[in-house]
């Protein structure tokens, strides 16, 4: 297996042979410090484990925003995953608890309506409610997307 630190001392030449021969068929960078770079990781990869499908999209999304950021000069704001726990807007969500019941009204993929004040998060109101740390969703019985 070849080693990382020893591709900077190949040719263009050598490090698209082992690219080629590197499972995936995604084409090559044509930069040549963006193929050191690749190379570098995807053997790295090859000796430990990969990373699952959710961090590799959340990875590239702030990658993206990154380079856009170098490009113009200006700072991107981080980019935003989306939400495991899709709500319909203006959706009602009712819970029982301690004799009480909870409704909250969703406004927003993050924002809720709870007893006439606005909140980002479940596990706001959550809290707000039991006084302890928990999952707003869990608390609401929700269940996460599942994503291809």
């Amino acid at each position: 297996m070849q080693s990382i630190e020893g591709l900077e001392k190949m040719t263009k030449e050598e490090l698209l042979a082992l690219w080629r021969k590197l499972p995936g068929k995604q084409p090559p960078p044509t930069r040549l410090d963006r193929l050191i770079r690749e190379l570098a990781y995807r053997l790295q990869e090859q000796r430990q484990e990969p990373l699952d499908k959710n961090t590799r999209v959340s990875l590239a999304r702030h990658m993206a925003a990154f380079e856009k950021s170098l490009l113009t000069k200006k700072p991107e704001t981080p980019a935003k995953t989306q939400p495991k726990i899709l709500l319909e807007h203006n959706s009602v969500l009712t819970r029982q608890w301690n004799d009480r019941t909870i409704t909250v009204h969703v406004l927003g993929a993050r924002e809720f309506l709870f007893e006439g004040q606005r909140f980002k998060s479940l596990s706001s109101i959550a809290r707000q409610v039991t006084g302890q740390h928990l999952s707003g969703p869990l608390f609401f019985g929700l269940k996460e997307v599942a994503r291809g």
